[in-house]
Order: structure tokens, then C-alpha cells, then sequence
């Protein structure tokens, strides 16, 4: 799998690094920046899922796993440490699945069907990876109340703004990349030098 998929030439170059690091930031900051807090298991509502989806959309399935795992699990050592591992795994396959079956999309300006599938799927990862550790550390009980009060809320969130900004991100980050490889591939013509 590649890091990239939205650029034409160079694997790992210096624009996606920065992407990757920027992203994976923004996602603990959006995990941090509003914290609604569900008593029963510690654990909070928060806006990173939006991030994580984003991060999906834009670098695909790799950096989708990194932007949702590290930068969420990074929150969660601040914030509530115990949910860090789950997080890691949980949040990283969302962003995972979100950035494969985005990156299958052909036509990057327009919502497809594609992204909708790595939405849905990414948020049953995201659902499914919680609810299975949370049935661990506090029971079926207070597992399914942070399902059903926070967990889905968040995920829906997170899949609204990703399915409305995720095909403008990703169409404006492929017409860049595609702009400046093309002008750097291309050495000037004559009749454009002398005009």
C-alpha cells in the first residue's frame, strides 16, 4: 500500500510528510478541543472522527491509519490514557478503511460511491473496536450506554463533515500535485520564453 494516492509522481515526498504530520496533529487537537465527558466509563465525545475521516480521504489507507490511530491514541494519553490502546486500533482502522475505498474513487470532485462505503465501514471499525474493549474493561452494560450516547453520535459527526469536505480536500490537493508535476515535466516552449 502507498502512503499517497492523490499525487502522480514521487512516493513519500516531502508534501505528504508534512500532510501526514499536520493531519495526525489536527486529529489530537479535534480529539481535545471539545470534550463531553460519559461518567459511567470515562470516556468522552469528541470531533476527532472528522479528522480521522479527513485523514482517510486525503492520504489513504496508511496515513488514514496513522492520522486516526497515533493522532486520536496521542489524545487519549492526555485525556484518558486507558482508552489509548483501543483508540490506536479502533480509530486507526477507521481511517484505514476510509482512505482504501476513497482511494478506489476515479472521479475525485464528486462524492462516490466508494467514499460512502469507506465512511460506513470505517465507522463499523470505529464502533465495532470500541465496543468490543469497552465490553472488556466495563462490561456489556456501560459498553452499549457509550454506544448508544456518545459513540455513534461522534461517528456521525465525523462521517457529515467528512462526506461534505473530504471530495473538495482531496479534489483540490489532486489538481495541485497534478498542476505542479505537470509544470515541472514539462520544460517551457520556446514561443513561451520569447513572449
Amino acid at each position: 500500500m502507498e502512503l499517497e494516492y492523490f499525487r502522480p509522481s514521487g512516493k513519500n515526498s516531502a508534501i505528504n510528510i508534512a500532510l501526514l504530520a499536520i493531519m495526525t496533529a489536527l486529529a489530537t487537537i479535534a480529539t481535545l478541543v471539545l470534550i463531553i465527558p460519559y461518567p459511567i466509563t470515562n470516556g468522552y465525545f469528541n470531533l476527532g472522527d472528522t479528522i480521522v475521516m479527513l485523514g482517510g480521504f486525503i492520504l489513504g489507507p496508511v496515513g488514514g491509519f496513522i492520522v486516526g490511530g497515533v493522532g486520536s491514541a496521542l489524545a487519549d494519553m492526555i485525556v484518558a490514557p486507558i482508552y489509548a490502546p483501543i483508540t490506536l486500533f479502533a480509530k486507526g482502522f477507521e481511517g484505514m478503511a476510509v482512505g482504501y475505498f476513497s482511494s478506489k474513487t476515479l472521479e475525485h470532485i464528486r462524492l462516490r460511491k466508494w467514499d460512502v462505503t469507506g465512511i460506513v465501514v470505517g465507522a463499523i471499525c470505529m464502533l465495532v473496536g470500541y465496543f468490543i474493549g469497552e465490553i472488556l474493561l466495563f462490561g456489556v452494560v456501560a459498553a452499549l450506554g457509550e454506544f448508544i450516547a456518545v459513540n455513534l453520535a461522534q461517528v456521525i459527526a465525523g462521517a457529515a463533515v467528512a462526506l461534505t469536505a473530504g471530495p473538495k480536500i482531496r479534489s483540490y490537493l489532486r489538481v495541485i500535485n497534478f498542476r505542479e508535476s505537470q509544470e515541472l515535466a514539462e520544460p517551457p516552449s520556446i514561443e513561451s520564453s520569447i513572449e
